[in-house]
């Protein structure tokens, strides 16, 4: 299936409401699927087009052939985990789109001097981010101590990209390092599982992974899964590869 082209806010409803109903999907009509996600029959196909299938008929085929749960051996809690991770994977996956992915390719290719920046688990996603940048001799650099975020954001020019990333979208000492890089011109480049969050509304490029809204074990700590981040981060670095050896970055756009 391939990356989707940019979804409509109708779209995207509809969207959800698939991936939120998938257990009974298989057994519904196109008709019904309308009815109750409170769209047309016409959203409901341009929709799976748009995301790579051929037309219902071809999704619910995809998703009668999918892994099924439970498996068998497993607790249900466990397999609750299962379907936990499986689901961020593939909705992470089935909603990125091109034009943000390229447009993301295209800001690290104009720039040399790359900071990213991240807390708690989000560290783990930036540094292997950087690791691989610097294979394509990127002077890149990374920070997830707060004031050192803001020094040297005070120091960035036009010349500079700040890659952030957060699962939430909401870390403050992020917002306010962002903020203070802005001001002094540097692009910025969000990674989140939050599209509605002020880090992608104040990014220049934004790329939105999928948190499941099932719940967490509570530590009283942040122990919130980073692999939705992981994905994204794979699924970029991947696509940069691919633009940069086959000379195919359009940077006119």
């Amino acid at each position: 299936m391939a990356i989707k082209r940019k979804l409509s806010e109708t779209e995207l409803f509809c969207w959800n409401y698939v991936q939120d109903n998938l257990a009974k999907i298989s057994q519904m009509t196109i008709s019904k699927v309308a009815q109750e996600a409170h769209v047309s029959i016409s959203t409901v196909n341009r929709t799976l087009n748009k995301v790579g299938y051929d037309g219902y008929s071809d999704f619910k085929h995809s998703i009668k052939n999918s892994k099924t749960y439970p498996i068998n051996g497993f607790s249900s809690e466990v397999n609750e985990a299962f379907r936990k991770n499986e689901t961020e994977i593939t909705r992470t996956i089935n909603q990125l789109s091109v034009e943000e992915i390229e447009s993301a390719i295209r800001l690290i290719n104009r720039h040399e001097n790359i900071t990213l920046i991240a807390m708690g688990l989000s560290s783990n996603v930036s540094r292997e981010m950087m690791a691989k940048l610097q294979l394509f001799n990127k002077r890149c650099t990374r920070y997830d101590d707060p004031e050192y975020m803001k020094y040297h954001a005070a120091k960035m020019n036009s010349h500079d990209l700040i890659i952030a990333i957060s699962i939430s979208g909401e870390t403050p000492e992020l917002l306010e390092t962002v903020a203070i890089a802005k001001a002094r011109g540097a692009k910025i480049l969000s990674l989140t599982a939050n599209p509605s969050s002020a880090l992608a509304s104040n990014a220049d490029v934004s790329i939105s992974a999928y948190k499941s809204k099932v719940r967490e074990l509570d530590f009283g700590l942040d122990v919130a899964s980073r692999i939705p981040l992981q994905i994204v981060n794979r699924i970029l670095i991947d696509a940069y590869a691919i633009y940069k050896q086959n000379a195919t970055i359009r940077e006119n756009q």
